[in-house]
């Protein structure tokens, strides 16, 4: 008995110092350490790395129109699209990881509520989502000013350089939320991958989900030819981050898979 006594205080301490209620590290640590998997890993960070190189070829290319209004309307779609799906695979691949290589279950011991860990997770790739577009975004209209001058990519209009700069991050980042949802529900990223896959299909052929659904919103909104926004597009996308995200948290009270 006098033996574990030493061992019952250090669990009682280390309980103290990880959380509140012996719920384990605090968001902030758990952000950090996903981004410390994100840095130190081989494949999470090479594929952030693809992503944003697959923007140069295409900055020279199409950075700056020849018209300045096609290159003002072109800002959005040249800066967003592909990089929200880059996003959304990358919040695939950021939580599957995890039961691939079995490492989820070293998470749970340390935090048994999984849905902070989701959090965090969701935190970490609003985060870098942010970033990226953010650096998208300012090269494509740095491209543009270039040639055509400040005023054509609105410099003069800093509400309407506001509108289209936040509108790229906001799909950016929900489409990369949607994709942390879609791959704590499929716990696999060949699971994860044809269900957006599919969903991109039935959506095509649905007139009505055409746009709308997970996999098409960010279309209807990043890929639109001029200035104008489906708003419909951008609520259907934010929209299905939040309902996914939370289907994933309560999928995450089930047993952790053997």
């Amino acid at each position: 008995m006098t033996e574990a006594r030493p061992t019952v205080e250090v669990v009682r301490r280390s309980g103290r110092s990880r959380g509140h209620r012996g719920t384990g590290p605090g968001t902030g640590r758990l952000v950090a350490t996903e981004l410390l998997k994100i840095t130190t890993g081989r494949w999470q960070l090479v594929g952030l790395c693809v992503a944003l190189a697959i923007h140069v070829p295409l900055l020279l290319l199409w950075g700056a129109q020849a018209e300045p209004l096609v290159a003002w309307n072109s800002l959005r779609s040249r800066s967003g699209f592909l990089l929200a799906y880059a996003m959304m695979f990358f919040g695939v691949i950021l939580v599957t990881g995890e039961y691939r290589y079995r490492t989820v279950t070293h998470t749970w011991l340390l935090t048994p509520r999984r849905s902070r860990v989701l959090g965090a997770q969701v935190l970490t790739v609003l985060a870098i989502g942010a970033a990226l577009s953010t650096a998208t975004f300012a090269a494509w209209w740095a491209r543009g000013a270039a040639r055509h001058g400040a005023a054509a990519m609105r410099a003069d209009r800093p509400a309407e350089l506001l509108s289209a700069y936040v509108i790229v991050v906001v799909m950016v980042c929900a489409a990369g939320v949607a994709g942390v949802g879609v791959g704590t529900l499929t716990r696999g990223s060949p699971a994860a991958a044809g269900a957006i896959a599919l969903s991109g299909l039935a959506e095509a052929v649905l007139d009505g989900a055409r746009f709308h659904g997970p996999a098409t919103a960010p279309l209807g909104v990043l890929l639109w030819p001029t200035s104008e926004t489906h708003v419909s597009s951008l609520l259907a996308a934010i929209s299905w981050a939040v309902v996914l995200t939370a289907a994933a948290s309560a999928s995450l009270h089930r047993d952790l898979p053997s």
